[in-house]
């Protein structure tokens, strides 16, 4: 049976049962409906992952990421518009939509402060540079700041892409009216080719605010595909490799490209010493891929370092060891009519066939040269293959949807069919005097039972208080694990300047006469990112709670404490008392303790980080305030054990005395359920051959839906 085939049964079943829903068996007939509403979400998230890839970009500002998206996904329609500066670049999502829309997302009210902070600083890193351009930028624009923050999250519906295009210059535009407060910004177009994708952009900056960096990592942690995009020119510098270490997530992304873009641009500054087209692709490509097997090797082994839990990372980084050399203006070349081409595309395909005929003899390049060169297939191939992938999961998950349901269906059906036949027996073959007495008999005993299903209630609530500090003390061992933060590597640019002399000797009147000269160099530095420092502070906080509550779960454990009280109530029903037979009313209490419902443990703490991102951003050089942020990080991790620990102490306590309040009223919820059922066959029985005629109905249904229900 494949899942449309369940899903049609599940719907003419609850069709079928609806005349019945407010019957005896409306608990029953409640939970296949419920089934049917599992089943449909679970379809219909499953049909929307299918369909949809989330593709992930990375690279600085003018690596090209604008127009290799446009030519990969859309057919080199300008689809994404380019990034302006770093300065304005804010991460952006763009996916299908039925009509164009721009959603908006601001700097919230307290990020703003930060940034203005940063602004105020003497610092001459480059979030403190971003910092001061923002704030630069709102000068002048007559803009109520605190106002325009106030809103959060605003969305502008254009009628046509034209308008929507239009209305995106005040929001992302270099000098547009709202640029500096933006944080994010999500693009909806009608544009066919967009369908079956999300697209994330990231900004390739230093961004002067913790929580986009953040954000950034959360986007690229839950990315079928990301690709990094490097210029040929200067494949995987030191600023690539900061921003992809700045950037990425230490987990989550499952799979990365590495994309050495621009190839056409590298061919033109190599070709001049090579004496064929051939030879300076055989060249540069052996340049980047031993580039990358240093990098990526160097990137592994650090991230090994750090300790077990960085395996995946450092893998992944392993994987990145084979670049993709790749030019979208070479796959334009092979695959657009001239008309199609942009100015800069002109340029480039007229120096590289005036390189081709005045190095390389002559050298006429062919159609499949281009289409060589812009290697698109490669990178078609690397999304499709994470399309299959992903769709090949999705189906194990539905197929292991399916046998799931059935059980359940079964079950349920059971059950009702079950209760079903009991009332045809009490009614056919008891009567109502003899059930009074079976129900008074129960009614006694509630009590001794109660007690019994108290005892089990009371192990549970005992074990969750003796094991919470052994729980505790586990938790804690994780803070030095979390408490390191690893340095950086970054470069900077020097300028000096010097006075020359400009006289000349044979020039009296120009003796004495000097000018300025400037001249720039690149220097490294070793820094700490505060980023790092906040992503520890976050994993810990939710490694800590996911494994708080897996342990606990293990002594807490709401089905198994079911489960445990239903063994408890049958051990006390089944006695060789001949003056006791609980008869009918042995499923009633059952029933009655499947609808108990058992709390369980819920954790959350809110923002974990805020203390550090709240004194410290961007690269930290000075090796006392390196100290301090490393003061901050243990402090902030302490502060999230403590906080973790009285929440934890707060919940079991919470939980503890709910159990408590459960047990205390197991005795009047039983006795509750015995008196409604009793209430229920007196009814019954007043009406016996119409309510035969009923019961008769709905086994009927049960039954030509699913044979084997009993």
């Amino acid at each position: 049976m494949n899942s449309q085939t369940i899903k049609h049964q599940l719907d003419q079943l609850c069709h079928d049962l609806s005349v019945w829903e407010t019957s005896h068996f409306q608990s029953d007939i409640a939970k296949i409906k419920e089934l049917k509403s599992d089943l449909k979400t679970k379809l219909e998230r499953f049909s929307m992952q299918e369909q949809t890839l989330s593709i992930g970009i990375i690279g600085q500002v003018k690596a090209g990421k604008s127009s290799f998206l446009n030519a990969l996904l859309f057919d080199g329609h300008p689809v994404l518009p380019e990034a302006a500066t770093p300065k304005t670049a804010n991460l952006t999502k763009i996916s299908y939509g039925e009509k164009p829309l721009l959603e908006v997302t601001y700097y919230s009210p307290q990020e703003w402060q930060e940034i203005e902070r940063e602004a105020a600083s003497s610092g001459a890193h480059a979030e403190a540079i971003v910092a001061r351009e923002l704030c630069k930028m709102m000068e002048g624009k007559g803009v109520d700041i605190a106002t325009v923050l106030s809103q959060q999250h605003v969305k502008f519906p254009a009628e046509d892409v034209a308008e929507l295009m239009r209305m995106m210059n005040d929001y992302v535009g270099e000098n547009g009216r709202y640029t500096a407060l933006v944080k994010a910004t999500h693009l909806y177009f009608p544009i066919e080719e967009l369908k079956g994708f999300h697209v994330v952009d990231t900004p390739g900056m230093n961004d002067p605010v913790q929580s986009r960096t953040q954000h950034t990592k959360e986007y690229m942690a839950s990315c079928d595909v990301v690709f990094f995009l490097s210029r040929c020119s200067q494949f995987l510098n030191e600023s690539d490799m900061d921003l992809l270490m700045r950037q990425l997530p230490s987990r989550g992304v499952k799979r990365m490209i590495l994309v050495a873009g621009q190839f056409d641009s590298v061919l033109l500054d190599d070709g001049y010493d090579r004496d064929s087209l051939e030879l300076t692709e055989k060249n540069v490509r052996q340049r980047v891929t031993a580039r990358a097997e240093k990098e990526m090797e160097n990137v592994a082994l650090a991230r090994e370092d750090q300790g077990e839990e960085y395996a995946d990372i450092a893998n992944l980084m392993r994987s990145m060891k084979s670049p993709i050399v790749a030019s979208t203006f070479a796959h334009s070349f092979a695959t657009l009519p001239q008309e199609r081409w942009n100015k800069s595309m002109k340029h480039s395909f007229s120096q590289l066939t005036s390189l081709a005929q005045e190095q390389w003899n002559a050298y006429e390049i062919s159609q499949a040269d281009w289409q060589r060169l812009g290697n698109f297939n490669a990178l078609t191939n690397a999304y499709q293959t994470a399309r299959q992938d992903k769709q090949a999961l999705l189906a194990a998950q539905r197929l292991a949807l399916v046998p799931e349901i059935q059980r359940r269906l079964q079950e349920n059906l059971n059950h009702l069919s079950g209760t079903i036949q009991d009332r045809i027996t009490q009614l056919s073959e008891g009567d109502i005097g003899e059930l009074e007495a079976a129900q008074a008999l129960c009614q006694k005993r509630l009590r001794r039972i109660a007690d019994h299903l108290n005892l089990e209630v009371s192990k549970t609530r005992d074990a969750a208080n003796s094991t919470r500090r052994a729980i505790l003390q586990e938790l804690q061992q994780g803070l030095t694990t979390f408490s390191k933060i690893e340095s950086r590597k970054g470069t900077e640019t020097i300028e000096t300047s010097r006075e020359v002399s400009t006289s000349s000797w044979y020039k009296p009147w120009t003796w004495g006469d000097t000018k300025r000269v400037y001249s720039t160099s690149s220097r490294s530095y070793d820094y700490f990112a505060t980023s790092d420092a906040v992503e520890q502070v976050i994993h810990y906080s939710n490694d800590s709670a996911a494994n708080l509550q897996r342990a606990f779960s293990k002594v807490v454990n709401p089905k198994l404490l079911k489960e445990s009280l239903r063994t408890a109530l049958l051990q006390e029903l089944n006695t060789s008392d001949a003056n006791f037979d609980p008869g009918h009313f042995r499923r009633v209490l059952s029933d009655t303790l499947d609808q108990l419902v058992l709390p369980e443990l819920k954790l959350g703490l809110g923002n974990t980080a805020e203390a550090i991102s709240k004194d410290f951003s961007g690269e930290i050089r000075d090796n006392t305030d390196a100290e301090k942020l490393r003061m901050a990080l243990q402090h902030s991790l302490e502060t999230v054990f403590k906080k973790l620990s009285k929440e934890f102490d707060k919940q079991v306590t919470s939980l503890c005395n709910e159990l408590e309040i459960i047990s205390n009223s197991l005795a009047d919820k039983l006795s509750e359920g015995l008196q409604s059922e009793l209430t229920d066959l007196r009814r019954a029985f007043a009406d016996k051959e119409n309510e035969l005629k009923t019961y008769e109905s709905i086994l009927k249904v049960v039954t030509q839906h699913y044979p084997s229900a009993n």
